[in-house]
Formats: C-alpha cells, sequence, structure tokens
C-alpha cells in the first residue's frame, strides 16, 4: 500500500508542470479583448509564479515556463493604446505583483517584475506607439522595477522618456536608477541627456529606503537636479 502511495505521490508531482503548461498555453491562444480582463489574467500567472514551491525538484522549469507565459499574455494581447488605457485605469499600484508606469501622454509603457529566476530576477518589456500600434520592445542595461515615466523636451521640442526604477529592491533598497529613452520611427534609442553623455544615472538615498527618500518626486525633478548640478556625485551616484 505504501509503494502504490509513493508512486501515486510521483506521478502527481510529474503531472503538475505539464497541465500547468498545457493550461497556461490554452490561455494564450485565446486573446484577451479588454485591459481588465489583461490585468485579471496577469493576476493568475503571478498567482501561480509566487506559489510555487522553490523547495521542489522542477522549481526553476516551472519559474521559466510562467515567465514565458507571463511575457507571451502582455506582448501578444497589448497592441493598441485603447488596451494600454483601459490597463492604466484598471491597474492599481501595490495591489499586484507586477509594475506599471505609463508616460502622461502615453507614448511610452513599461511593465516589469519579479521572476523569481537565479539568473535574470527582473524582467521589463516596454511599448511605445507607433501609427496607432503599440509596439513591445527590450530595454537597454540591466532591468528594473521601474514605478514612473517622465517627459522632458529639449530647445529644439525634441522629447525624451525618462524612466524612474529600483535597480535591485531586495539587496539596494536606497538605490534608484534613472533610464532615458526617444521613440524613433522604427524602434526605441538610448538618449544622452545626463552630464557625461550617459543615458542612465543611479540616485542614491543616503541612509534611508528610496521610498521614504524620494517619496512621490516625479523623475523630471530628479534629471532637473542632476542637470542643474543640485545633486552631490560620489563614487559613480547621484546622493539626496
Amino acid at each position: 500500500m505504501r509503494r502504490i502511495n509513493l508512486i501515486k505521490s510521483i506521478l502527481v508531482a510529474l503531472l503538475i508542470p505539464i497541465v500547468l503548461n498545457c493550461s497556461l498555453q490554452k490561455k494564450q491562444r485565446n486573446k484577451l479583448e479588454s485591459g481588465e480582463a489583461i490585468v485579471k489574467h496577469l493576476d493568475s500567472l503571478f498567482g501561480v509564479l509566487s506559489n510555487t514551491n522553490s523547495n521542489t525538484k522542477d522549481f526553476q522549469e516551472t519559474i521559466v515556463s510562467v515567465n514565458e507565459s507571463i511575457r507571451q499574455a502582455i506582448e501578444h494581447n497589448i497592441t493598441s493604446p485603447r488596451i494600454v488605457s483601459e490597463i492604466n485605469s484598471y491597474y492599481s499600484k501595490g495591489r499586484h505583483d507586477f509594475s506599471f508606469a505609463q508616460s502622461a501622454d502615453k507614448g511610452f509603457t513599461v511593465f516589469s517584475w519579479n521572476t523569481r529566476k537565479l539568473d535574470y530576477t527582473i524582467k521589463s518589456i516596454g511599448f511605445y506607439v507607433s501609427e496607432n500600434r503599440t509596439i513591445p520592445t527590450s530595454l537597454f542595461g540591466k532591468p528594473l522595477r521601474y514605478d514612473q515615466i517622465d517627459i522632458i523636451e529639449n530647445r529644439s521640442g525634441i522629447q525624451t522618456y525618462i524612466l524612474g526604477g529600483l535597480a535591485n529592491p531586495s539587496n539596494h533598497p536606497n538605490q534608484y536608477q534613472l533610464s532615458a529613452y526617444r521613440v524613433l520611427k522604427d524602434g526605441i534609442e538610448e538618449a544622452k541627456v545626463f552630464p557625461n553623455g550617459e543615458s542612465a544615472v543611479m540616485v542614491r538615498c543616503s541612509g534611508k529606503d528610496s521610498t521614504t527618500c524620494l517619496g512621490n518626486v516625479p523623475a523630471k525633478s530628479l534629471y532637473k537636479a542632476i542637470a542643474q548640478e543640485s545633486l552631490a556625485y560620489t563614487n559613480g551616484e547621484y546622493v539626496l
């Protein structure tokens, strides 16, 4: 009897990843037509991601599969500015296991989340608008948990998006990064708008975590403080 129960347990353990993968793939084939439906579907996927037991033998394999399903759900279903606007209306900051940030002109959007993977702990997917279509794009550099997107313009009217996010919330809660991008006709490029021709800079909150230090400070305000040399610069970081 014990041997039969052991065999049953092994079979169940082997079948769970297979059933999960088939279920997730079936949902991916059915295109979601509203922002609310997409957020609810993502919440269900992130529920699987967070509830997966890290002590199981196939943990990393399952995590990779779930993260791929999340990526596909975002890129496959988000194809228009209308969908992004609906997500923006339905999304509540702090109530989901993923971050969503959108610029004021709705021209740039970023999704990011903690993957639980050993190699790439954070995943970010950007979107820009071209000919009334929302196009997914990879972001440069190390992925961040972006929480805001601001806009600046130079004297020629060229628009730059300033993305702000935590570099590593767990290990470095006092480090906040600003990254600059411009949207082109066929993609995006890094914008070298910071001192010394940099397209990204790190801001460190001295002796405090970033939430307490930054509060609701817009990325544009941080950019201006850096551009005007109002912040101290030491060891490759600007200090608040």
